[in-house]
């Protein structure tokens, strides 16, 4: 299933889509300025090209952002240099949401996993994500 995830991701436009659905950004970003803290160390875990970990890297958060596509791990660093971001973000990784080993527990304030709910079809891989986040 994740060959099938990152194939998907290597042909798509992922950071276009939320241009051309903007109402699910819209959304999704009032849902989080209501729950998040007002600042801190955020986890964007499965976040493709870091479109939500730009805005919240522009809000003043410390974001550490995790892709299983080497590609749009590639492309968020990119984003974050263009938009001069960078000094906001603590790493941007290639990892799997279910095993984040390579991050250190309990660092940060919240976490979003907005990609990897949606993909994880079986019950233990959600459960893994929660436990892992």
């Amino acid at each position: 299933m994740k060959n099938i995830i990152m194939e998907y991701y290597n042909r798509f436009d992922e950071w276009g889509r939320l241009d051309r659905e903007p109402i699910e950004f819209q959304v999704n970003w009032h849902y989080l300025k209501k729950y998040l803290p007002l600042n801190g160390e955020i986890l964007d875990n499965g976040a493709g090209p870091g479109k939500y970990s730009m805005r919240l890297a522009n809000e003043g958060y410390r974001v550490t952002l995790t892709d299983l596509t080497p590609q749009l791990v590639e492309m968020a660093k990119d984003k974050a240099n263009e938009l001069k971001l960078e000094q906001n973000f603590n790493g941007f990784h290639v990892a799997d949401a279910t095993d984040l080993t390579i991050l250190k527990d309990n660092q940060f304030d919240a976490s979003l996993m907005l990609g990897p709910l949606y993909h994880l079809q079986e019950e233990a891989e959600r459960v893994g994500v929660y436990a892992e986040s």
